[in-house]
This record gives structure tokens, C-alpha cells and sequence, in this order.
């Protein structure tokens, strides 16, 4: 039976693309993601490709699906981990997996990358992604968390809810501004950048859109 395979492909480097995502993209007869995300797999697509763009999202994520049912294979490529703002969350939210069989392939998330490079045990941190999804009910439970001192992980929106926006708030919101803040831009990848700064600092400074943001109390 054909399946919609939908493929974690870790943060951005080629070394944290698992075999299994390796295997479903070899197999699939559509491979549907975005540009960055498709050159991962340069040379092993051997039938169509669609490339995601943010214009043709919706349209892009229901032909994968429409394919499927016509009994064929769909590797849909994901940033990070299909389930932690990825494309699993986008199927979901549109119930566009309910008629086809689904298979995700966990993928190593930035968020992941991110402890890794801090040396940091993240099991007891607070997670949180804007991507998409600037709530203002999901802002103040990101101030509470820090004004509470918990250790927070956060995924900023590169239009949105930007690193120096995000302190800013939390500053308005009355956090520390000496409150400790590590950003991790392009991560795993040549040019991977990581700024350690206060609050205030941020709220002052432009960042690259690839990045995590880590706020802990000092």
C-alpha cells in the first residue's frame, strides 16, 4: 500500500540525515519539500519533485496527499523533527492524514542540535516554537517560565516574533534584563554562529532567522 512518508531531515547538515530518511526518499515516486531541504538529497530523487515555497504550502501538502491515494509513495521533507514545528503539525491542523497511511521519520531537531552544542541536559527546560504561531497567550506563558527561572529552549519566527523582539517582551514583560540568553544560529551547518548575550543585549541586535534561542536565569 502506498504511504505518505513524512521525513525528519535533521537541522541542516547532510551528516544528520538518517538512513531511513535516506531509504524513503530513494523509494518515493514524489518527493515534495523545500529547496533547501530537497538539495539534501541531490542525486537520490528518481521521480517527481515538488519544491515547497511559502506561497504554495497548502496546495503543495494536498497534492502529496492526492498522489498517495493514486498509489503511490510521498516522501514529504521536513526541517528538524516532523513533530516539533514541523510538517507533521501542518498535516495535522489541516486533517489532510485521515484517508491515507502515514509513516514519520523522526529527524534530529534544532532544538536537539542546540543542547548538544551547549552541553546542556534540556529534560527539564521549556519548550516553546513561534513559528507560525505568535499567540499572545503563548508569549506571556514564555514570560512566566522565565521570570520563574525555569530554563527555556524557543524557536523565534523569523517575521513575527524575532530574538531581539522576543527580549524586548520579555523585558516589557519584567524579566532580568540581565537575564542570560544564548542564540544558536545555522546550526550543524560551515557558517553555525553561537552569541551569548543578556536580554537587554538581545533585544538590541539583529539575528539570522535559523536560530534557537536558550533564556536562563544566571
Amino acid at each position: 500500500m502506498a504511504k505518505l512518508h513524512i521525513v525528519g531531515v535533521g537541522p541542516g547538515s547532510p551528516e544528520y540525515v538518517s538512513p531511513a530518511a535516506h531509504k524513503a526518499v530513494q523509494k518515493a515516486q514524489l518527493v515534495v519539500g523545500a529547496e533547501r531541504n530537497l538539495k539534501l538529497f541531490r542525486g537520490e530523487i528518481k521521480g517527481e519533485s515538488l519544491t515547497l515555497t511559502a506561497k504554495n504550502v497548502e496546495e503543495g501538502l494536498k497534492y502529496a496527499v492526492g498522489t498517495v491515494k493514486k498509489g503511490k509513495n510521498v516522501a514529504l521533507l521536513s526541517t528538524g523533527d516532523p513533530g516539533f514545528s514541523g510538517l507533521l503539525g501542518s498535516m495535522l491542523r489541516r486533517q489532510l492524514t485521515k484517508d491515507v497511511e502515514v509513516n514519520v521519520i523522526p529527524g534530529v531537531s534544532s532544538i536537539q542540535a542546540c543542547a548538544a552544542k551547549l552541553c546542556m541536559s534540556w529534560d527539564n527546560a521549556v519548550l516553546f516554537t513561534f513559528h507560525n504561531d505568535p499567540r499572545v497567550e503563548k508569549k506571556r506563558d514564555l514570560a512566566k517560565a522565565v521570570k520563574e527561572g525555569k530554563t527555556v529552549l524557543a524557536l523565534p519566527d523569523p517575521n513575527t516574533f524575532t530574538p531581539d523582539e522576543i527580549a524586548a517582551f520579555l523585558l516589557k514583560e519584567g524579566a532580568d534584563k540581565k537575564t542570560n540568553v544564548v542564540v544558536c544560529i545555522n546550526l550543524t551547518l560551515p557558517n553555525e554562529k553561537i552569541i551569548e548575550a543578556s536580554l537587554e543585549e538581545v533585544s538590541e541586535q539583529k539575528f539570522h532567522p535559523l536560530c534557537v534561542m536558550v533564556i536562563k536565569s544566571n
